[in-house]
């Protein structure tokens, strides 16, 4: 299928040839697109910023708020309209076999999990309508109320800024950085990462050292959970005051493809805090293969 400029009506045998002929009309690709494909704001109705031409024909929000605010304004129908427009243009664009996770779904800049319940009653019948199945579709035990701050928690020996449990021994462990012992042991493992740990461990030779990681956990078959000890809308003012500066774009699409990859035996969580991190740890670990199948950050909450 031949690409036409719209500018001058020549024909070109592809995307990539017709680009590169902007530059006899002294155009870039974001003049271009943004005078013959204009996109606004659902919400405010003001131009889309032009980043590169996938995301801004995937783009219907300004920011994250916008889009909020709009699905809290916009009549049931529209909604479900733009909600599932978004969310197989989502699947289509990753070439995905299963649907986003919360965690993927916000920084995608797509709507939460709940949004999807309001508009279609359950995340698992928008999944159904967009033919995938939810990455995680279990439901959070009854357990996940009980007092679990008593159990006896193994600390790997190299965890320099080890939580404080009642009950803990260190250990050297070969997954994560905390366990259960004897007969609480349930092939759990969890993995504390602070912002700035998070980061650094998704790029360069620390990506391939996790994801050999996580496959000795799928080998031996265990879990391991990641928390991150932040907010999800915290990630990107947190980048900015760190003194790596990193590309948080990049990183989260590796947390992606980690997370597609090894779906079964991994999940990334943002607990927003080490107080909630010492809050969920155990009951992660002793709760153990109940939780495997649940999307936790869509249950532990505290994000939009």
């Amino acid at each position: 299928m031949l690409s036409e400029c719209k500018k001058c009506g020549k024909k070109f045998p592809t995307e990539r040839s017709l680009h590169a002929h902007f530059k006899v009309h002294g155009m870039t690709l974001a003049d271009y697109y943004c005078e013959f494909f204009p996109r606004k704001d659902l919400l405010t109705r003001q131009a889309l910023q032009f980043k590169n031409k996938d995301e801004y024909f995937a783009t219907d929000f300004a920011t994250r708020n916008n889009m909020l605010e709009w699905f809290s304004l916009a009549d049931e129908e529209s909604g479900r309209q733009v909600a599932m427009s978004m969310l197989l243009s989502r699947i289509k664009s990753k070439k995905l076999t299963v649907a986003p996770n919360e965690v993927e779904l916000f920084f995608a800049d797509l709507p939460p999990i709940k949004e999807y319940k309001r508009l279609f009653g359950s995340f698992t019948r928008a999944c159904e309508l967009a033919k995938v199945q939810p990455m995680f579709s279990g439901k959070l035990p009854k357990e996940w109320s009980n007092d679990f701050s008593g159990r006896k928690i193994a600390i790997d020996t190299r965890e320099q800024k080890r939580l404080q449990f009642a009950n803990c021994e260190s250990l050297k462990l070969d997954i994560g950085d905390y366990s259960t012992l004897g007969s609480e042991y349930t092939n759990t493992f969890v993995d504390r990462k602070s912002f700035d740990d998070w980061c650094g461990t998704l790029v360069g030779d620390n990506l391939e050292r996790f994801r050999r990681e996580i496959n000795r956990a799928k080998t031996q078959n265990c879990f391991l959970w990641v928390v991150i000890e932040c907010q999800m809308e915290d990630v990107c003012s947190l980048a900015k005051k760190s003194y790596h500066k990193p590309n948080i774009s990049f990183i989260t699409h590796n947390m992606r493809l980690l997370q597609h990859e090894f779906k079964d035996c991994c999940q990334f969580v943002f607990s927003g805090s080490r107080e909630n991190s010492q809050l969920i740890i155990p009951k992660l670990l002793c709760l153990g293969q109940k939780l495997w199948n649940v999307d936790m950050q869509y249950f532990i909450g505290g994000n939009r």
